[in-house]
């Protein structure tokens, strides 16, 4: 692999510090340097996809939170276009409509018992779309309701790169920020508002998590969630006191009920667009209806069985094992 290819590892000192208490949290963030898998899975993906199509790269989710590479690793692709990124109209059509498209991998090293297997999966989506998710311009909350959470940036090009990436990371958390005030209690807890808020993400996608997940993200980090959700509000011109530990933002019940009606809406539409999702990873990886369903028996556990004929014809399966999935109650 050329030296071009290789992922950069960010370092705090070597960059400018942000203005903002919420940019220079977040460009910490994004510099830590842990897991050397990661690093593999992002240099395997350019060499893979080839480095000109790709910009930024991001490294989230559950390997990241628990710094282990024990089980699948998540990054993002950040693409220059959908077009410049897929080889075919057809596939960056698909992007463009339903991003992300998913791509999953292995790599591995050694023989025998010797052999090292690293898993992950990348999500692609084209930088302005992936930027637009975070301003919340789209129905969609899967892009800011997972980059509210700490990422890494395994790799940037160049510095305005990096600086573009910790100011959609901004936007994302002020997204995020917005929606805990109006989802959340009037008075609270930082912990009420972010569990409020995940609660509200997870349900306006067909994801079979456990009833206490939104709680269990928001304890992995507490101290960042706590010190996080009043810079964001700062940031928003959200006025709000403190009364002990809780919070009180200065939103009227009439702003809070008109957003819970707007977002009712997006729950219902979420769940649509996540069957469009659901169907479309059944076409774009390999081995795309096992994926499936390992991750959604690892978060429910419950597991069905499908035929070779449907393996190996995923799209025109996929409404059937879609059906199997719902009747399982394996989606809600």
């Amino acid at each position: 692999m050329s030296e071009s290819n290789e992922p950069s590892r960010t370092s705090e000192s070597t960059h400018p510090a942000p203005t903002t208490a919420l940019a220079r949290r977040i460009a910490t963030e994004l510099s830590r340097d842990l897991l050397s898998e990661a690093h593999e899975v992002a240099a395997h993906a350019l060499e893979r996809h080839g480095a000109d199509a790709i910009g930024p790269i991001l490294f989230y989710g559950s390997c990241q939170r628990a710094e282990s590479a024990e089980g699948i690793l998540d990054v993002y692709l950040l693409s220059k276009s959908n077009r410049a990124f897929h080889d075919a109209a057809i596939a960056a059509g698909l992007n463009w409509l339903v991003p992300p498209t998913i791509y999953y991998y292995e790599i591995r090293e050694g023989q025998g018992s010797s052999e090292r297997v690293v898993r992950a999966k990348s999500a692609v989506i084209s930088e302005d779309q992936f930027a637009a998710s975070c301003r919340d311009e789209t129905t969609s909350p899967s892009i800011w309701a997972r980059f509210c959470q700490p990422a890494v940036l395994l790799r940037a090009p160049d510095e305005a790169t990096r600086e573009r990436v910790i100011a959609m990371l901004v936007d994302a958390v002020k997204t995020a920020a917005w929606w805990a005030a109006h989802l959340g209690p009037a008075s609270g807890t930082a912990e009420d508002f972010w569990v409020a808020l995940f609660t509200g993400t997870y349900a306006s996608e067909l994801r079979p998590e456990r009833a206490d997940r939104a709680r269990l993200i928001y304890e992995t980090y507490p101290d960042r969630y706590d010190a996080m959700l009043p810079e964001a509000w700062d940031a928003l011109g959200i006025a709000y006191r403190r009364e002990g530990d809780r919070l009180v933002p200065d939103v009227s019940d009439e702003a809070r009920e008109q957003a819970r009606a707007r977002w009712a809406r997006r729950v219902k539409a979420g769940k649509v667009l996540s069957v469009v999702r659901v169907l479309k990873g059944t076409m774009t990886f390999d081995g795309g209806v096992d994926y499936l369903l390992w991750k959604i028996e690892r978060h429910s556990g419950k597991k069905i069985e499908t035929t070779p004929w449907q393996r190996k014809h995923p799209f025109l399966a996929g409404p059937a094992v879609l059906a199997k999935m719902l009747r399982a109650g394996m989606l809600r």
